[in-house]
């Protein structure tokens, strides 16, 4: 494991927060605005972020589709570093961009500067689907809402910050029960992995979902977390893209699912 210092000054991960995630992207935000700025744009609240601590948050789009995911650290100068999925560095940092015009921050990928030697992990990613916790990558960008991926119960959302883009919609699901699909962790006799988006049907033919994540636990068997409507999250076969129906097996998350208000 290499630790790798930024340009920036000060703007550094400990190993362990790199090691523990795996392969990651990071996005740093710094200037005098960045935190004001990113307050306005999260899920999460920013303003209990300090040097020694992190938080788990959600940009999301106006429509309250979450863009990426992220967990942000911070350092003594106040760059802020958020930690995501590879493959979507570039979105988030396009989407903030879109935002950031009337503050005083520059958002930029310095993923190069945490790297890890001993490439990625493939039992890290088997951890984080077996906590409950998807990632959102490029082709589930704009898919979901921050509840159908379980956020509120894995503290990636503050309810009590103030306003924040999508916050409205976030907000209406909590209070007036309209979350209408959530995240499941299955497991599915297949040799087939599905991608990540790919569309989930019922045995009659309607569809009733997505994968958020999918991996192989051994050749004959796969784990996934799908996002399902309630109408049908007890489905005992389901079609996923293509493939023909497989028999499914639901598993315990680790976490409980809020109930609807």
């Amino acid at each position: 494991m290499t630790q790798h210092t930024s340009s920036r000054a000060g703007s550094t991960l400990d190993d362990s927060a790199v090691k523990s995630a795996g392969q990651r992207g990071y996005v740093c935000l710094s200037g005098p605005g960045s935190r004001t700025f990113l307050q306005g744009q999260v899920t999460c609240d920013i303003n209990g972020l300090t040097p020694d601590n992190s938080v788990k948050g959600a940009h999301c789009t106006a429509k309250g589709r979450i863009v990426f995911l992220f967990t942000a650290h911070c350092d003594l100068d106040d760059n802020l570093i958020l930690q995501t999925h590879p493959s979507i560095v570039d979105i988030a940092i396009a989407s903030l961009k879109k935002y950031a015009v009337f503050f005083k921050t520059e958002i930029s990928d310095v993923s190069a500067q945490y790297t890890c030697e001993e490439g990625h992990s493939d039992q890290a990613d088997l951890i984080r689907l077996r906590a409950g916790i998807a990632d959102v990558v490029a082709e589930t960008s704009e898919m979901f809402i921050p509840q159908m991926l379980n956020l509120d119960a894995l503290g990636y959302i503050s309810f009590k910050k103030g306003c924040y883009t999508g916050q409205e919609i976030v907000a209406r699901a909590h209070y007036r029960g309209a979350v209408k699909r959530r995240m499941y962790h299955l497991k599915l006799i297949t040799q087939a992995v599905p991608l990540a988006g790919d569309e989930i049907k019922n045995n009659e033919g309607q569809s009733i979902g997505n994968i958020a994540s999918a991996m192989a636990i051994d050749s004959d068997n796969i784990e996934v977390l799908a996002v399902l409507s309630d109408k049908h999250s007890d489905c005992d076969g389901l079609q996923i893209g293509d493939q023909p129906l497989l028999d499914v097996s639901y598993l315990p998350l680790p976490y409980e699912i809020p109930t609807t208000p």
